[in-house]
């Protein structure tokens, strides 16, 4: 079955490409120590998560790691 994909939005606030670097080499810290080192809120540090794929990717690591 497919998954219908949500419509791209465009970002409410613009991240830098070294925040994104930041983002993606330390995605796996507490959410709350990211919105520290980053300054923004939880909410945007999960919607940036999502559009770099980062959500999905953990779940396919927890996914492989569960076998």
């Amino acid at each position: 079955m497919k998954r219908s994909r949500k419509l791209a939005v465009p970002p409410k606030i613009s991240w830098t490409t070294e925040q994104d670097i930041y983002l993606i080499e330390n995605s796996t810290l507490d959410i709350s120590q990211l919105c520290i080192q980053l300054a923004f809120t939880e909410e945007q540090i999960i919607e940036r998560k999502e559009v770099l794929g980062l959500i999905r990717r953990e779940r396919q690591m927890r996914r492989f790691r569960g076998k």
